[in-house]
């Protein structure tokens, strides 16, 4: 098998389809999904069940396209890394002799969501074998900041939430006032709107909460499983002015009970300076008598 029969596949896809029919019973092809997390790495694993000291050369690539992950030969004649792959792959060449060519991507992106990568192994033998891994990664960011707020007028409840992907699910609940049921709202409006170069997603959300005592919104991804929720206690119309009302008249009481013992001072201080200064008056009167003595007139 000649250098140019090891590199041809990367571009005939054809050869590709006659090469794995023939070796299905051997290795077949599996197809593995990944979570990934939006600005983290994910390890993209192969491990070969064969004699891997036989292997001539190998590579990753990612599916529909002929952008290479990574690309070895046994005799050192490698193959460019796409651009949008430079410096974000990593394998294990230490490992590479007991079969492990798993790869490693590092800072994930939107764009990776949903892609399909490969692994393509040549091998020494008398036949031209070949093998074939897939891996789809399914990529998630956290959504964060969920915001709760409630419109006492409008008799509704607005959540919105930011930085997430892919689109959440809203879902939104609440307990009756009457008869303290827990009940799912329905009729909400929720839009969304993607950042345009993170490509992440902020949602806001909007629900009637007539007859309602507390309402909860609930954000869900539905790529990482992860949840993010808020619950709001509603005033009915005027609990809410009162309410603040109460809030400062007992924080008027709260100041006035902490300067109180300082105002006493304070007067006590005045009482006794005031007391003080009539007396100092009288102790003093008599010496400045005994300081100035009257003048004798002497006659001749």
């Amino acid at each position: 098998m000649s250098q140019d029969d090891i590199i041809s596949p990367l571009t005939n896809n054809s050869y590709y389809i006659s090469i794995f029919s023939f070796l299905a019973p051997i290795m077949g092809q599996i197809s593995v999904p990944l979570n990934a997390t939006v600005g983290g790495s994910i390890l993209i694993p192969c491990s070969l069940p064969v004699n891997s000291t036989s292997i001539k050369w190998f590579y990753w690539q990612e599916d529909g396209s002929d952008k290479l992950l990574f690309h070895w030969d046994k005799s050192g004649e490698t193959q460019p890394v796409a651009d949008e792959y430079r410096n974000r792959c990593q394998v294990f060449n230490n490992d590479f002799s007991s079969g492990n060519i798993s790869i490693r991507l590092n800072n994930v992106s939107v764009g990776d969501d949903q892609k399909t990568f490969s692994a393509f192994v040549g091998f020494d033998s008398t036949k031209p074998l070949e093998c074939q891994y897939k891996s789809s990664l399914q990529v998630s960011a956290a959504y964060q900041d969920l915001n709760l707020t409630i419109n006492s007028t409008l008799n509704s409840a607005t959540c919105a939430a930011h930085g997430g992907y892919p689109e959440p699910e809203v879902k939104w609940t609440g307990q009756n006032k009457s008869s303290g049921e827990q009940l799912k709202l329905k009729d909400a409006q929720t839009s969304h709107q993607q950042h345009p170069t993170k490509k992440t997603f902020s949602v806001t959300s909007t629900v009637s909460v007539k007859e309602l005592q507390s309402v909860t919104c609930l954000v869900y991804n539905p790529h990482s499983n992860q949840q993010i929720e808020n619950t709001a206690v509603i005033d009915a119309p005027g609990e809410a002015h009162l309410r603040d009302h109460s809030t400062i008249v007992v924080s008027i009481g709260v100041i006035a009970a902490v300067l109180f013992p300082f105002l006493v001072y304070f007067v006590y201080r005045k009482c006794q300076e005031s007391q003080e200064g009539p007396q100092q008056a009288v102790n003093q009167e008599p010496r400045e008598n005994k300081a100035i003595k009257p003048q004798q007139r002497r006659f001749r």
